[in-house]
C-alpha cells in the first residue's frame, strides 16, 4: 500500500447479507475498519459509505439496499483540494466517534484534518460461488502517471459538489488487476493521502477482460469508503472502543 498505493489482502468476512444495510453496518464496517488499520498503519478509521455493484445493472448510483453498475471510467475519487473539503462536509453532517462516545465537534474535525489522513477504498467480490470473471477492477501505479496526465471534473449532487480526477491516456501508464479475485480477498487502495512523499491518487476502473469466458457469471461486488487517521490527537476521556452508537449508522473508531 505504501509503495504502490494498492494491495491485495486476504480478509474473510462474517457478513452474509450484503443487501441489508443494517447488517452491513453492524458486521462489515467493523471488519473493514480493522482491515484498513492493518493495511495502512492508521490509528483510527471512519467508514462513511459503501456501494454494492452488479454487472447486469445500468444505474451508477444505488438506492438504500440496492445495487449499482460497475463504473467503466478511469478516475480517482478525490483531488488534492476535494478530499479535505469532503472531510469537512462529513464532519458537518456528523461523525460519531465510538472512542469518544459522541458526535465530533467542528473543533475535533479540524484537529483530525490538521494531521495526516487518507481516503482509502476496499473492494471485494460478494459472490459465494464464483471468483470475479466479469468487469474486474484495475488499478494504476501512480508512479507511471505524469502530473499533466490528470485533469479534474465535478460530480454535482443535490446537496454538494464533488471533485474527481480523470486521466488522459498514455502508454506509459502501468495497470494491474488481480484475475479471478475471490470473496475472501480485498483490494485496498488509496484515493487520497495527505502525505505527499508516496502514492496519493490511485486511478481505477472496471474493464472488460478479454480473457473472460462467454458464460462468465455476473460480477457482484461491494466497495467501502474509509478515512484513515494516522496521528490523531490524544483522547482526554477515552471510552470503550467497541461501544455501539444507536442511530448512528456510520460510526467510526
Amino acid at each position: 500500500l505504501d509503495a504502490l498505493g494498492f494491495a491485495l489482502q486476504s480478509w474473510p468476512t462474517k457478513c452474509d447479507d450484503f443487501e441489508d444495510d443494517d447488517a452491513l453496518v453492524a458486521t462489515y464496517y467493523g471488519e473493514m475498519m480493522d482491515l484498513v488499520k492493518a493495511a495502512s498503519g492508521a490509528e483510527r478509521v471512519f467508514i462513511f459509505d459503501h456501494t454494492v455493484r452488479e454487472s447486469g445493472n445500468t444505474n451508477l448510483n444505488a438506492a438504500a439496499g440496492g445495487s449499482a453498475a460497475p463504473v467503466p471510467r478511469v478516475h480517482c475519487d478525490y483531488t488534492a483540494s476535494g478530499a479535505p473539503r469532503r472531510l469537512q462536509q462529513l464532519g458537518a453532517e456528523g461523525i460519531y466517534s465510538r472512542l469518544r462516545g459522541r458526535v465530533l465537534t467542528p473543533e475535533d474535525v479540524e484537529e483530525l484534518a490538521a494531521g495526516r489522513f487518507a481516503f482509502i477504498n476496499v473492494w471485494r467480490s460478494i459472490d459465494d460461488s464464483h471468483p470475479v470473471m466479469q468487469q474486474p477492477l484495475a488499478v494504476c501505479d501512480e508512479k507511471s502517471v505524469a502530473e499533466e496526465d490528470r485533469f479534474t471534473y465535478e460530480l454535482r449532487f443535490p446537496d454538494r459538489t464533488g471533485e474527481n480526477y480523470s486521466l488522459r491516456h498514455s502508454r506509459a501508464h502501468r495497470w494491474y488487476y488481480f484475475p479471478r479475485q475471490t470473496k475472501d480477498e480485498c483490494l485496498v487502495f488509496k484515493v487520497y493521502d495527505k502525505r505527499e512523499d508516496g502514492p496519493r491518487f490511485v486511478f481505477h476502473t472496471a474493464f472488460s477482460d478479454p480473457s473472460s469466458p462467454a458464460d462468465a457469471p455476473p460480477r457482484r461486488s461491494i466497495e467501502v469508503r474509509a478515512i484513515a487517521f494516522f496521528d490523531p490527537p490524544e483522547l482526554e476521556e477515552p471510552v470503550d472502543a467497541m461501544r455501539t452508537a444507536q442511530g448512528e449508522p456510520f460510526a467510526g473508531r
